[in-house]
């Protein structure tokens, strides 16, 4: 039937040739778990049992045999004997996609799904219309883990083939040219963030529906073909209980019927990929707006709403729909904007066209301090950039998932930099994106930035700070590279002349060299196909007329021996007779092999200081020699550009990480700068690098302690002083995010307790329910005798998502032997702990720095 006769209660089987088939596989959970977790989780977890490599073999060894369907329970009799080369598992490799591909075209879908009624599984019908060039072998239709209750292909029954993963459809039932395939089934809601996400809120008992569709999770919603490349038309209508919002790609009308349910019909979307459709529904609290005459609208579930900065958000919304119509010169494509903040979400956003969701984290339950408005801000931006790039243009297969990310993260920066409040943005980027891009790119397991996905099931090891961060770090670089309008105007022309298509990086790449003049090849081959970073140090000649030449030495690891091309600015630093630093004299410089000299003449002083890296546009680090770690001790406050010094202190910092500087010494330099320091990206970047100083150096112990006992006691009076002190807010929440990331001494427990109970206070700073958690968190990990009873308190009095799920983490950090052999086997074999939010909310607990012993 069509979807126009959705309304009609499910027609029972009328023939024995309609055979009910129902997946008897479920998604093992420490399947998803190992998808979903970061990698510094995954490592975790991997050291905690003792697994390390030989578990993913086991998983998959494991999911071969459980995943092999029994085709007599299945009932699919006659059919058992099609066969196809495609493996039986919850993943599309690449050259099933690249087959299908081949032979399909012009795909539409007249989709109707029920979810109003069941609390368990919503149902569903699909009509599938696309064009085949070739009929002579079977086809898969893609549909995970759910039941099927009837087929029809080109208006006739067949016998089901489904074995829990995908359909297969006989070629003998296909033809040349147009076919019609339509699919009743019913799949129960996820409960581990994909597919449709149901949710219950624990405050007021009302219900929430999302989807998440990325990469390969549209096909759990409905039989589809779920690859990026196969754009579609899709048609929808959903039946929801009649208090509901539904919202997807297109607008929605609703048709209220005599049952308290609600007919929603939706149009028709242009063509897009399954990955970025959408079906969220629920009763949302719901804002409306208009950005130059487009819609907008904001919703969070009603528990929340108090707390969402709606003003801001709109804000930041209508000035970044605004500067990307202009940048890429194409007016926003889709129609309507919504946003959804959603609960028990996997990653911090999805750009779904025209219904973007977001994780609840972007809601604070106080005021946002600067850095939670800037994050907010930039995933706004960073979502909208996709839909220009990622949406209305995509990549044909996942290898194209760097490309995607890593503009939408550039993208963000520049939007900010025009149409935010975060005018220097560049340097938060520098400070964090390019931290992250640095630490994970030095690790034995870097890769380069643009390789093969050879399924889907690939593809969350490539979803890393390599993917976006250094990602868009190279293209920033190649922004510079070609010139900043010339770098925009191929970006521009690229969309315009892929529209609703798809594409590979090569057509990215051959409208910068046409709009440029630059042939990219060799720039390609050494930026996106070779994993590492370089590092850079100069040499300066001087002699007695002062500077004669200076050479910028490039080196890479051995592992990693590649050199590459560095379009970048140099800055030159002097002392004047009273030893106070000169404002730097810049020029630029194109660097290529290991070292490159220029002939400096003409009367310069010697420098003190060089900065072989000024504005930051090359991804490189650079290295300092010992002459320049002195001069830095007396002069890093002075240099007058703000992100200069933070580079300056991001290289002290890595020195120390290499064990070229004592860790105790390096929080000597960071915190001398912090005394005078009045910039807040700096006076951030002191605060995560002790932090991160502070971890390692407890996961070091015993042989740290010394130093840590020396450290600690000042560093905890420091930090809590500065955020009672200092009027700026932002500097009192850093100042205290600083007390809270390093403390652990007796004393500084007691304030921490003291806090809880209201002995204490720092004015100005209100102690939320979400900062009672993580000083709860604090107590717990460090052994705090009454930690059960502190909990029960705080889980009485905050009975929201957010406090179970920090309950949860605050009773996997208590530091003993038992407590984390019982959430070892939760996780593993779960009997209380369902969900997938909840598992990573034990994981985020469980071995806290100074836990090395048990970890």
């Amino acid at each position: 039937r069509t979807t126009t006769e959705a309304s009609a209660s499910v027609h029972p089987a009328s023939s024995d040739a309609w055979v009910k088939v129902e997946s008897s596989i479920t998604r093992p959970r420490f399947y998803i778990l190992w998808h979903h977790f970061a990698a510094k989780e995954l490592r975790m977890l991997q050291g905690v049992l003792g697994i390390g490599r030989v578990l993913p073999a086991i998983m998959i060894a494991s999911l071969l045999v459980a995943c092999q369907p029994d085709r007599a329970d299945h009932g699919i009799g006659d059919a058992a004997n099609t066969t196809t080369s495609r493996n039986i598992a919850d993943t599309l490799d690449q050259q099933s996609a690249d087959s299908r591909k081949a032979r399909i075209s012009g795909v539409e879908y007249d989709l109707y799904v029920d979810v109003h009624g069941s609390t368990e599984r919503f149902s569903g019908e699909v009509t599938i219309r696309f064009g085949l060039t070739d009929p002579s072998s079977d086809l898969n239709i893609d549909f995970g883990g759910g039941t099927v209750q009837r087929v029809l292909v080109n208006g006739n029954p067949i016998r089901v083939d489904y074995n829990g993963f995908f359909l297969t459809l006989p070629s003998g039932t296909l033809q040349s040219g147009a076919n019609t395939v339509a699919v009743e089934f019913e799949h129960p809601y996820d409960e581990d963030g994909t597919g449709l996400h149901r949710f219950v809120d624990p405050e007021d008992g009302l219900t929430y529906l999302y989807t998440y569709l990325w990469p390969y999770y549209a096909n759990r919603l409905f039989p589809s073909f779920d690859q990026p490349n196969l754009k579609a038309e899709i048609s929808l209508t959903v039946r929801a209980p009649g208090n509901w919002t539904v919202v997807s790609t297109g607008n929605g009308t609703a048709e209220p019927s005599d049952d308290e349910s609600t007919l929603w019909r939706f149009s028709t979307t242009p063509k897009m990929s399954t990955y970025v459709f959408s079906l969220h529904a629920g009763p949302y609290n719901i804002w409306e707006d208009d950005a130059d005459g487009v819609p907008i609208r904001l919703m969070v579930r009603q528990s929340l709403a108090k707390f969402v900065a709606v003003d801001d958000w709109f804000d930041v919304t209508k000035r970044g729909l605004e500067f990307y119509g202009r940048y890429f010169d194409i007016p926003y494509p889709f129609g309507k904007y919504d946003q959804l903040i959603v609960p028990d979400f996997n990653i911090g956003a999805m750009e779904n066209i025209a219904a973007v969701t977001f994780a609840e984290h972007f809601v604070q339950r106080q005021e946002s301090d600067r850095t939670e408005r800037e994050n907010r801000a930039s995933v706004i931006l960073h979502e909208m950039a996709h839909m220009w790039f990622g949406n209305l243009v995509t990549h044909d297969w996942w290898n194209g998932l760097w490309l995607n990310e890593s503009f939408a993260t550039q993208m963000a920066a520049m939007a900010a930099l025009e149409t935010t409040e975060f005018t220097d943005t560049w340097h938060g980027f520098f400070t964090n994106a390019k931290h992250r891009a640095y630490e994970r790119d030095s690790r034995e397991t870097t890769h380069p930035i643009e390789l093969p996905v050879n399924s889907t099931a690939d593809f969350f090891s490539v979803f890393d700070a390599i993917t976006y961060q250094k990602g868009s770090s190279v293209l920033k670089q190649l922004a510079h590279y070609v010139g900043e309008e010339n770098y925009r105007r191929g970006v521009s022309a690229y969309l315009k002349k892929h529209s609703y298509g798809t594409t590979e990086l090569e057509d990215f790449i051959g409208h910068q060299e046409k709009s440029s003049g630059i042939d990219l090849d060799a720039w390609s081959h050494e930026w996106l196909y070779q994993p590492g970073f370089n590092t850079l140090s100069v040499s300066v000649d001087c002699g007695s007329d002062g500077l004669q030449s200076l050479t910028v030495l490039q080196t890479a690891p051995d592992e990693h021996p590649y050199l590459r091309r560095h379009q970048l600015d140099v800055a030159l630093y002097s002392l004047d007779d009273n030893g106070e630093l000169l404002p730097g004299e810049v020029f630029s410089l194109e660097i290529e092999g290991a070292k490159t000299t220029v002939e400096l003449p003409g009367g310069r002083p010697c420098p003190a200081l060089v900065n072989p890296n000024h504005q930051d546009w090359a991804y490189a680090r650079i290295a300092l020699d010992d002459r320049t770690v002195e001069i830095l001790g007396e002069q890093l406050s002075k240099i007058p550009e703000p992100l200069t010094r933070s580079i300056f202190l991001a290289a002290l910092f890595d020195r120390a990480m290499a064990g070229d500087m004592s860790l105790a010494d390096y929080i000597g330099h960071a915190m001398r700068l912090a005394k005078n320091e009045q910039n807040i990206r700096i006076q951030q970047q002191i605060s995560s690098s002790i932090v991160a100083t502070i971890d390692l150096m407890q996961r070091l112990r015993p042989e740290t302690d010394d130093a840590l006992a020396r450290l600690l006691p000042e560093l905890e009076l420091q930090s809590f002083r500065h955020a009672a002190e200092v009027t700026a807010g932002d500097l009192k929440r850093n100042w205290f995010n600083t007390f809270v990331g390093v403390v652990s001494t007796e004393t500084g427990l007691a304030t921490v307790r003291a806090l809880l109970n209201g002995m204490t206070e720092v004015p100005g700073l209100q102690i939320s329910a979400d900062l009672r958690w993580l000083l709860l968190i604090i107590l717990s990990g460090n052994g705090a005798a009454d930690i059960d009873g502190l909990l029960a308190a705080e889980s009485s009095s905050d009975i929201s998502d957010f406090g179970a799920k920090s309950s949860l983490t605050a009773n996997a950090a208590i530091p003993d032997q038992a407590t984390k052999a019982k959430w070892l086997s939760e996780l593993q074999h779960p009997e209380t702990l369902t969900g997938l939010a909840g598992q990573r909310a034990v994981m985020a607990g469980l071995f806290p720095p100074n836990q090395t012993a048990l970890q």
